[in-house]
């Protein structure tokens, strides 16, 4: 992946459905293209990549390729074009789906740039920056022993159980490893390329997030308490940091 990245610019985030076929040469600016829905194929000279959705796919600038549409239905994007002094001009695919702002990528990211003013381009950037750092814990991931992983797989098979429950303490999931606090911190921020903290905070924010829209509850403290929050004004304040409203305010929306 990148080397070395220095004075990047987004010039611009947008939403769009994909041409079914396309021929690119010398292209002008670096993206980051979101897959939402639908599989493309893109082939380079010495390569070929299918994109499913839930994939990011980098297309960096001055390369060429054709491009064709591999599903029956529209295939939408979201891409994020920018410019910058890069060291790196290889194609290259990973998915989101351990990606702590995927929510937010795939949802909001065009409203922040478009209509959230100047404090909603600074979270356009913060996501992609966290986007960055995400791409370079997937890499070191590639290297992490598999004997290391399966020392924490009784925490990770607790919390797939257990993360919105109330009283699910941290600490919990490091007494069923059997190790200190600071080599489970270390290998599951190396495996899920976020701390665990983090990781249950934006697994139950967005769980929440689905429950509003779905209309599954009617009090603000009784969607706390689903996703693992007894204290509602805590969970108030967690979500309006991560989502930029309140509960109550995004249920309006």
């Amino acid at each position: 992946m990148f080397k070395n990245i220095e004075n990047l610019k987004i010039k611009n985030i947008h939403k769009g459905i994909s041409k079914r076929f396309s021929i690119v040469n010398n292209r002008k600016s670096s993206s980051f293209v979101l897959r939402v829905a639908g599989c493309v194929q893109y082939e380079f000279a010495e390569r070929t990549f299918i994109i499913h959705p839930g994939e990011v796919f980098f297309l960096p600038k001055g390369s060429s390729y054709t491009f064709k549409s591999v599903s029956d239905f529209p295939c939408e994007y979201i891409a994020i074009r920018f410019e910058g002094d890069i060291d790196g001009d290889t194609p290259f695919l990973f998915s989101v789906d351990r990606f702590q702002d995927a929510d937010e990528f795939t949802n909001n990211i065009v409203n922040l740039w478009d209509f959230g003013g100047q404090a909603g381009i600074y979270r356009c950037y913060s996501i992609f920056y966290n986007l960055l750092s995400y791409m370079e814990n997937l890499e070191n991931q590639a290297y992490i022993d598999k004997k290391k992983l399966n020392i924490i797989s009784p925490a990770i098979v607790y919390l797939k159980k257990h993360i919105y429950d109330c009283d699910l303490k941290i600490d919990s999931l490091i007494h069923l490893c059997g190790i200190s606090a600071t080599y489970f911190q270390k290998i599951f921020q190396a495996n899920f390329a976020t701390s665990p903290q983090k990781y249950i905070l934006s697994k139950r924010l967005s769980h929440a997030k689905t429950l509003i829209d779905c209309g599954e509850f009617e009090k603000i403290a009784d969607i706390a308490s689903s996703v693992g929050y007894s204290d509602p004004l805590y969970f108030s304040r967690a979500f309006k940091k991560k989502y930029g409203v309140s509960p109550s305010e995004y249920a309006r929306q």
